[in-house]
């Protein structure tokens, strides 16, 4: 059988994110995407300030980005965009409209998750409230999220996370089950290919009053689900592991000091994902 450690082969190996050296730790939790085809991830802590022993950090799963704005006829794969980290690919959300409008954005994930890490590029200005709501099952349900994006009544008016708490009804379907189920847009319904077939966790979101028309995000990470982060000592020994990117797999790192700061030294190889 194989064995997942090292690849065989990196064809690439980089550091996370796009700034080079360290990623700078604080007591605040932080996130970073993976680079494109990632296989195996390395995390290192160095250069401690102030009291910090160790850097906490989570692997965050992948996240599904879709968006409609014509009642499910067609649709907007910000998957990639959402969690590459690029300053020249964004997340469009220019005059998203409301749901009544046929306008909503999809966030799916294999497993369940405490909220979303939003990088605000173009801001909305226009008063507006973004509300999130979950599949129980049967319907969609208020996920009851506070949304950190928002200031003086505008959404996605600045760099902040939006969080919640994991409602205990929450159920993975694929989303073409829910529309279906749903068939509040049946007879409009077009997505096809696996994102649309894959179970997953997803939420709604949704808007009162349409946003600008050049509302742009650069990057949506997903929090993860707990807060019991893995742990690497400043200055110890760095954590390794397969770590494929994309869908059913990874996207991000979560990351944060126990006190005090450091440097994470994150770094991601491409390459085969089994040796024998």
């Amino acid at each position: 059988m194989p064995t997942q450690t090292n690849p065989a082969v990196n064809y690439e190996v980089r550091g996370a994110g796009y700034t080079a050296g360290g990623l700078a730790a604080t007591s605040s939790a932080k996130t970073v995407g993976l680079p494109t085809n990632t296989q195996f991830v390395s995390l290192e802590a160095h250069n401690a300030g102030s009291s910090a022993t160790v850097v906490q950090f989570a692997i965050n799963p992948w996240i599904s980005v879709l968006k409609t704005q014509d009642a499910g006829a067609s649709w907007t794969d910000y998957s990639e965009n959402a969690q590459d980290d690029d300053a020249s690919t964004d997340v469009t959300m220019s005059s998203q409209d409301t749901l009544a409008n046929g306008d909503a954005l999809f966030v799916g994930c294999a497993v369940p998750i405490r909220g979303l890490a939003v990088d605000v590029d173009a801001v909305n200005g226009t008063s507006s409230l973004m509300t999130g709501d979950y599949w129980d099952g049967s319907a969609w349900s208020d996920i009851t999220e506070t949304d950190g994006t928002a200031s003086g009544g505008a959404a996605l008016a600045q760099d902040a996370s939006i969080t919640w708490t994991e409602p205990s009804d929450w159920e993975s379907k694929t989303l073409r089950t829910i529309i279906e189920t749903e068939k509040s847009w049946d007879g409009t319904f077009a997505g096809t290919g696996q994102v649309f077939n894959t179970p997953l966790y997803w939420v709604r979101f949704k808007v009162s009053v349409a946003l600008d028309s050049s509302t742009t995000l650069n990057s949506i990470h997903p929090l993860n689900r707990s807060i019991r982060y893995g742990a690497i000592v400043v200055g110890g020994q760095p954590w390794k592991q397969m770590s494929r990117r994309g869908l059913g797999g990874f996207g991000s790192i979560e990351y944060l000091t126990d006190t005090g700061t450091a440097d994470l030294v994150a770094n991601a190889g491409t390459g085969l994902n089994t040796v024998g």
